[in-house]
């Protein structure tokens, strides 16, 4: 029977907590345990948590973003699979079954992506994920090319990343890779790890069966106390820095400007709509990217012979990534 540890993030979840654990706890044909990162929630999430022992607990600061949860909640797993997932989910009981089913080390198979559905299940919000060319790509690494998150592909199917809203991969598989960047506050995080996947020959596979049903964006609106700033705008700052941080990581030097260009073509967007809260934003992009700056040169140097062997900008225009072309 395969073994998973679930590592949820919590903030402010209490509402959610309930049928999370629920779902959790009935899933069949695998040992489960169940990791909770709470980020320091004030609502009722602690007595939730307390009246559920079987529940490990650690705390991580909001402030730190999403992967650097998942990435301490880590520490405390002891099965062979992780299961990455926000708190505001719920799941069919055949979910983390079919997912582990698709993990095949020899295969070079290392990660698997459910399908997932807004809460009330009526509506279909993640599928089968491509890259498709197109003239100029605004939240996109590589500005010429775009992400459809609702291809309808069939299971087994190759997807280049999976969501980290809800992904399961083999612990060996995230040590070899390093696991998430945790200078990632919120969004592109699973490009960025997955990119290293690539280049290291792992692949990820969908699993339309495994299904996760998801209140997204539950917690844009909440407020990061110790910076004085809304989930919401602390996520636009940090999701426009990353898509040059990834770049800066993983492309070539000439395909570092043109992805630096998305961050003009942004303000020039805001200007003529007169945007002045995101024009705000954008400036503190360029703030966040050079107090960045250091760790992702760091990076880079670390990772060179595998961007020498694959170039980051090549991830986005690889055959069995693109629609329209085969995925096996």
């Amino acid at each position: 029977m395969p073994s998973v540890s679930v590592i949820v993030s919590n903030f402010n979840g209490a509402r959610f907590l309930p049928r999370l654990l629920e779902t959790l706890r009935a899933q069949r044909g695998v040992a489960v345990e169940i990791i909770m990162v709470d980020r320091c929630s004030t609502d009722d999430s602690g007595k939730i948590l307390t009246a559920n022992p079987d529940v490990k607990v650690l705390t991580e600061p909001p402030e730190t973003g999403l992967v650097a949860g998942y990435h301490a909640g880590t520490t405390l797993a002891s099965h062979e699979l992780l299961f990455f997932c926000n708190e505001d989910m719920w799941f069919d009981p055949d979910c983390l079954r079919l997912l582990a089913g698709r993990i095949d080390l020899a295969a070079r198979v290392g990660a698997a992506d459910p399908w997932q559905w807004t809460y009330d299940g009526r509506e279909w919000i993640h599928g089968g994920t491509k890259f498709y060319r197109t003239a100029w790509a605004l939240n996109s690494p590589h500005p010429r090319y775009a992400a459809d998150f609702n291809v309808p592909m069939v299971a087994g199917e190759t997807v280049p990343f999976p969501c980290a809203g809800a992904v399961m991969i083999h612990r060996d598989v995230y040590r070899e890779l390093g696991g998430w960047d945790t200078g990632f506050f919120l969004d592109h995080e699973d490009i960025d790890l997955f990119i290293r996947a690539w280049q290291r020959n792992w692949k990820t596979e969908q699993v339309p069966a495994a299904k996760v049903y998801h209140a997204v964006n539950a917690s844009s609106a909440q407020t990061l106390t110790r910076l004085n700033v809304s989930v919401g705008r602390r996520r636009y700052v940090s999701q426009r820095a990353n898509l040059t941080a990834i770049a800066i990581k993983y492309f070539s030097w000439r395909a570092v400007l043109l992805a630096a260009l998305v961050w003009p073509a942004v303000v020039l967007n805001n200007l003529v709509k007169l945007r002045g809260r995101m024009l705000r934003g954008d400036w503190d992009v360029v703030v966040d990217l050079w107090r960045r700056l250091p760790g992702l040169l760091v990076f880079r140097k670390a990772n060179s012979a595998y961007n020498r062997l694959r170039r980051g900008e090549e991830f986005f225009r690889t055959p069995e990534h693109v629609a329209g072309n085969p995925s096996h």
